[in-house]
């Protein structure tokens, strides 16, 4: 029996609809980050997909609309602790097309684009609901930035930039789990506590858990923060594994050009674009020559102090990791692109590296690491410390950073109140039993503590030889820095590795 020409254009529709269904896109995954000033979602997709995406009110909430789309993933097991989502929903509509809802809290400004694969992740959707609201602890905006500080003994403000984040995992280890994000992490949370500690010096992270700060923003962060110094943290990659060492960049002259010149072009739409702490200078009032001569000059003096202050930390690294190149390189990284903060970026190793990746995924070593480039920063403010800080204080004074010698009427208390310490850790520092002090006395400051020492835990199945060549140290070292008489070690046993 043969089918009528309407019974075959039915047969053929109900197939063409299959066809289509399984071709469909499906929401795999999704996955969120809260951020100081938004909260991030990814959907993990199959394919390419389009979507709209809108807002409604009373109550508040964001509608996702993905075209020929499908998901069999619920949404509630995701932690919307501060973040402004109340629960997310889902539901597949009449035309296939799949619909996510988000119960908001509070409304939110949305941002969204998808992303090709990478070597990690497939095709994504990313979606940003920024705060309409200043949140605490927020990251600094142009709204709530702080007014330089008048005290004649200000602090030093160094801006410590952990590279990539969230979605962006950076370089990926030998390994295949070992990722960029998370060493360089580490290794600023490590640098912000040693600088802390220091007087004289404030530290800012510009982010400080596993979110994505914009590239444009990172700058922008440490200028609202009124830095003095701007600092990239990140670890290298390379094709094959003997790549090793450390590398300090700054901004090439070619890519200052351009910065110069795009800044120029936008000057209509900056009010603040120059002048780091000592206050704003808006050049929309300049025609584009002077304003072109401004923001040169503002650059040639942030790029020639980023030399100087990148060579001090190549300087201080020295003797903790291999240095990789002696001197400051320069590139075109949008991230050094402050006119007005000297900016570096430091490759602080090559995860593709076994043993160097082993070694940077340590917290003794990446302790030791943040204490080098710490002692570097500080090295370079003492040599020309900005005019009315602590440090410019000191060195008028003839104080070495980390240290104070007593003089005809001094009392314990007044440095300590000098120094911004208690009088607890000052005696805790100098091992004081009073408040007694002598003239010519040297006294320790908190936080000056010599660079740490590496510590190795060992796991089953290491040997000694191995711990030495993993640490490029020979074994005679290793073992008189644990005062081992042989080559017998025991799982668990913690060893000193000594200065490389």
């Amino acid at each position: 029996m043969s089918l009528s020409t309407a019974t075959r254009l039915t047969v053929f529709l109900l197939l063409l609809s299959q066809i289509s269904r399984l071709q469909a896109a499906e929401v795999q995954d999704v996955r969120m980050w809260r951020a100081p000033d938004h909260t991030r979602l990814v959907f993990d997709l199959s394919a390419a997909v389009d979507y709209t995406l809108f807002s409604l009110d009373n109550p508040d909430r964001l509608v996702i609309d993905i075209d020929s789309s499908s998901t069999s993933q619920g949404f509630n097991g995701l932690d919307f602790t501060s973040s402004p989502i109340r629960a997310i929903r889902s539901g597949e509509r009449d035309d296939d097309t799949l619909r996510i809802v988000l119960d908001l809290e509070t409304a939110v400004d949305p941002s969204s684009f998808t992303l090709a694969p990478n070597s990690e992740f497939g095709n994504r959707l990313v979606v940003d609901l920024y705060d309409k609201e200043p949140r605490p602890n927020a990251a600094l905006t142009a709204g709530n930035r702080p007014a330089p500080q008048s005290d004649s003994r200000r602090e030093i403000v160094v801006a410590i930039s952990a590279g990539h984040g969230g979605e962006d995992p950076g370089s990926i280890g030998y390994d295949g789990r070992l990722k960029e994000k998370n060493i360089t992490l580490a290794i600023s949370r490590a640098l912000f506590n040693r600088l802390q500690s220091m007087p004289g010096y404030k530290p800012v992270m510009i982010r400080e858990g596993d979110y994505y700060v914009e590239l444009k923003r990172r700058p922008e962060i440490a200028r609202q923060s009124r830095a003095d110094l701007f600092v990239a943290i990140h670890a290298d990659w390379y094709r094959n594994s003997r790549a090793r060492g450390v590398t300090v960049y700054a901004l090439s002259g070619d890519r200052a050009d351009r910065e110069n010149s795009a800044r120029v072009t936008q000057k209509e739409n900056s009010s603040d674009l120059l002048g780091g702490v000592g206050g704003d200078l808006a050049i929309g009032n300049f025609d584009d020559d002077v304003a072109l001569t401004l923001v040169s000059l503002q650059m040639a003096w942030s790029m020639e102090q980023s030399l100087i202050a990148g060579t001090r930390i190549l300087e201080s690294l020295d003797g903790i990791t291999r240095i990789r190149k002696d001197k400051v390189q320069q590139a075109s990284l949008q991230v050094l692109n402050s006119p007005d903060i000297p900016s570096i970026l430091i490759e602080t190793g090559y995860l593709t590296n076994p043993e160097e990746a082993q070694r940077l995924n340590t917290s003794g070593f990446q302790q030791r690491m943040a204490a080098a480039i710490a002692q570097g920063v500080m090295n370079y403010f003492y040599e020309t410390p900005p005019e009315g800080t602590l440090v410019a204080w000191q060195k008028a004074n003839g104080i070495t950073p980390g240290s104070y010698t007593v003089k005809r009427g001094d009392s314990l208390s007044e440095i300590a109140e000098r120094f911004g310490l208690s009088l607890a850790q000052l005696k805790a520092s100098n091992s004081l039993q009073s408040n007694t002090i002598q003239v010519g006395q040297v006294l320790s400051l908190p936080g000056a503590a010599p660079i740490p020492a590496s510590e190795h835990t060992i796991s089953r199945g290491e040997t000694l030889s191995e711990i030495a060549q993993l640490y490029r140290i020979s074994v005679a070292e290793l073992r008189a820095a644990n005062r081992l008489s042989n080559d017998r070690i025991m799982v668990g046993q913690v060893l000193k590795i000594p200065s490389l």
